[in-house]
């Protein structure tokens, strides 16, 4: 087996485990799509061209409330922008590669393939390693959800309508969330901006648009950079 093969399996091997929490949260957007009155193949071609969870999932029940495209707009403008913090975090081991590689992995990186692959970006190479192929990790991790989406938002609008209602499987969406903060709480940065982000966002609530989610991102990233330059800096002095 080739390495390139062996790193993109084992990224699918590793996110594996967050599509038991992807599985509904894509039905959840097939079934919101429909109730909205968005046609099946529009919902499904949105699943494949955004790719955006979160993002779709406030669309459909924006379209159902009856908004606007300029607020619908200005929300999920505002709901991604933490892709750029995760595309600043990434871009260092992913600069070096051809533009098509970094497309493609623009593409794919989403909350749940950026919290497996930074990982793996973060963690020493084995030894012997002379090539890095981090890249194929990551490919297999995004390749992994997005295969996944397409197919819970497949069976959301084929089997939505006979999904009692009782079953409430919106729970998927904050379990999902917990399941990716448990993997980015591992280290001292992690748990800052993770303990930051949470206070902020608490604090700063009552502001409009949203605009304290955002605050709270920042400040969380600014956490997690303090942090990160504090260990090296009781590093150095060791």
């Amino acid at each position: 087996m080739s390495p390139k093969l062996i790193e993109f399996l084992a990224g699918c091997r590793d996110e594996a485990p967050l599509q038991l929490g992807v599985v509904p949260f894509g039905m959840l957007f097939g079934i919101g799509a429909l109730a909205a009155g968005m046609p099946p193949w529009l919902a499904q071609a949105a699943s494949a061209v955004v790719f955006a969870g979160a993002a779709q999932l406030v669309i459909v029940q924006m379209l159902a409330a009856g908004a606007g495209a300029l607020p619908i707009g200005l929300t999920t403008g505002l709901l991604n922008l933490r892709h750029l913090l995760y595309s600043v975090s990434i871009a260092e081991h992913v600069r070096h590669l051809p533009r098509r590689w970094r497309l493609l992995l623009a593409y794919l990186l989403t909350d749940e393939a950026y919290a497996v692959a930074i990982l793996r970006y973060q963690a020493k190479p084995a030894p012997g390693e002379r090539t890095d192929l981090r890249h194929w990790y990551f490919l297999g991790c995004g390749a992994t959800l997005w295969a996944t989406w397409q197919a819970s938002t497949a069976a959301g609008l084929l089997f939505g309508a006979t999904i009692p209602a009782e079953w409430d499987i919106d729970f998927a969406v904050p379990l999902t969330f917990i399941a990716l903060l448990s993997l980015l709480m591992r280290d001292r940065a992690g748990r800052a901006a993770a303990l930051v982000a949470a206070l902020g966002a608490l604090a700063l609530a009552a502001l409009p648009f949203k605009l304290g989610l955002v605050v709270a991102i920042v400040l969380g990233l600014l956490a997690g950079v303090w942090a990160v330059g504090r260990g090296r800096g009781g590093e150095g002095g060791r």
